[in-house]
């Protein structure tokens, strides 16, 4: 399994079908999957299966992109995943208005790593990332506008709210939220 990278608290590494069980616990949270909607495979064999055939596949297609697991470097413990990937994978690109060339930023953590400031920490070195490579102009993020604690990290992160737009599916809308290489830079001037 190849590491995307390490952080004070955090490893972010590729997804081995090992980690199926963990997933499968991850998604069977209601309160995780509060703001994200009723999208848990049925067993663990399906989540391996889904690192088998999408998820491994994709790290080839798209090197230093993708899903990955997030684990505590201290404990070694599974805490959630983070993605970096072209924004036109998401599935509802369209209706949150990404555009060909952006990168797409998320996360989903267990409820015992929530607080904890993980979240911040991982999308933080993901967004220094990106922007180390010169091509990449735009970074955007979606959440639903009730979900505060997503919308308070990406804000943290510099990510500026700019375009509500309907989730199929959901009774509150999503916003998208944008950082430009331009407004990145001026924040790392500060």
């Amino acid at each position: 399994m190849a590491t995307l990278l390490i952080t004070e608290r955090l490893v972010l590494r590729e997804f081995t079908e090992d980690d199926a069980e963990a997933l499968f616990a991850l998604d069977d949270d209601p309160e995780v999957m509060r703001y994200i909607g009723p999208l848990r495979l049925p067993t663990p064999d399906a989540y391996r299966q889904q690192i088998r055939e999408r998820l491994q596949p994709y790290y080839a297609r798209h090197p230093g992109y993708g899903f990955f697991a997030a684990v505590e470097r201290a404990t070694g413990l599974f805490i959630g995943w983070f993605h970096l990937r072209p924004a036109l994978d998401y599935r509802y690109a369209v209706q949150a208005g990404y555009q060909a060339g952006d990168l797409d930023l998320g996360y989903r953590l267990r409820r015992a790593a929530w607080g904890h400031g993980y979240a911040t920490e991982g999308s933080r070195h993901l967004v220094r990332r990106a922007f180390a490579d010169p091509t990449t102009r735009r970074i955007v993020a979606c959440a639903l506008v009730g979900n505060a604690a997503s919308t308070q990290v990406l804000e943290k992160v510099g990510m500026e709210r700019q375009h509500e737009f309907v989730v199929p599916g959901h009774e509150v809308p999503g916003v998208r939220y944008v950082l430009t290489r331009e407004r990145y830079e001026i924040n790392q001037s500060v």
